[in-house]
């Protein structure tokens, strides 16, 4: 047994230094907004908005002009540079620099799923911290269940949300279920019938009603391993008319739901018709501040203008059909 589990931490280790010192990313065609487009101004002014609310220390915070946070700073730089924001940049450059001075002994940021694997993914993305990101993904490592899942924190109980981002990170990465066992038990326990409500889709636990932003997580981490066709046919039918999606059935469009939705669809590499028309409600969502306003960051208890729905949405626009790492 000791040398068999030496042999999976020496893979293990090998598949990641190969990630961290070879990642970069290969992006297939996509349309590229047209100066002057609804949709390139959309972009600049997520952008601008995004630039804007840097706080001195490097960090962003969820609402500008208050404490910097660790997880908005790690979506600010994930979603600057999608958007072709310079690495090398004084604002990512701040931003990196925030990151590497928060991350915990342990290697985690937070002692936090989502923290830690977002954070890793900015680092990549910076192309920079390969040291402090291999520590990241060994802390998330250890982190999992025995049961695959993942909780917000270390031995916490599984959560269908926090397995699911965690599973989309890896992926995002470049690892795979076949070089990486961690990623194939959490989506076995993300697929469990017994976690699936009767119409296809995935809620928050204790919840009954299927929740539209929990399912379009799991998309994004069951994809392209699983058939989701059920799934997509399940979200589609509840779009507005004014091209967004609600969390339930009857709700009102929500900006980041709406940008789960697409990051969902780009993972299983749906058609784009309703990609597009999704990503043309954003147009009209948006403040005049180039934020975007949402409920949906466990910290708010109504519809503010914040910097997490507004990197996502940036990230959503951004989001490949086809890529590899």
């Amino acid at each position: 047994m000791k040398n068999r589990s030496y042999i999976f931490n020496l893979r293990f280790c090998i598949i990641l230094l190969c990630m961290i010192v070879f990642s970069t990313t290969i992006t297939i065609a996509q349309d590229i907004p047209k100066k002057g487009s609804s949709l390139f101004t959309t972009i600049e002014a997520a952008k601008k908005y995004i630039i804007n609310s840097q706080n001195v220390d490097g960090g962003w915070p969820l609402i500008p002009g208050t404490e910097s946070d660790v997880e908005i700073t790690a979506l600010a730089i994930w979603s600057l540079i999608d958007a072709d924001w310079g690495t090398g940049s004084s604002i990512i450059r701040r931003g990196v620099r925030y990151l590497e001075r928060h991350q915990r002994e342990d290697g985690s940021w937070n002692n936090n799923t989502a923290h830690t694997i977002f954070s890793v993914i900015a680092l990549t993305k910076a192309k920079t911290a390969p040291d402090i990101r291999f520590r990241g993904l060994q802390w998330l490592k250890k982190a999992q269940n025995r049961s695959g899942s993942w909780g917000s924190e270390t031995r916490n109980t599984g959560h269908i949300l926090y397995t699911a981002a965690s599973l989309v990170g890896l992926k995002k990465l470049g690892l795979t279920p076949r070089h990486f066992r961690p990623i194939l038990t959490g989506m076995e326990w993300i697929a469990d019938p017994e976690r699936i409500n009767f119409d296809g889709g995935w809620t928050l636990p204790g919840g009954t009603q299927s929740d539209i932003y929990v399912t379009s997580w799991v998309l994004q981490a069951l994809s392209p391993d699983y058939d989701l066709d059920e799934q997509i046919a399940w979200i589609k039918q509840f779009q507005n008319y004014d091209g967004g999606f609600g969390r339930y059935k009857g709700n009102s469009s929500d900006p980041e739901v709406t940008a789960t939705v697409i990051m969902g669809l780009a993972a299983s590499e749906d058609p784009l018709n309703t990609r597009r028309i999704a990503i043309s409600y954003f147009a009209k969502a948006q403040t005049e501040n180039g934020g975007f306003i949402s409920n949906i960051p466990m910290e708010l208890t109504t519809p503010t203008e914040n910097l997490q729905t507004t990197c996502f949405v940036l990230i959503a626009i951004h989001s490949k059909l086809n890529t590899a790492q």
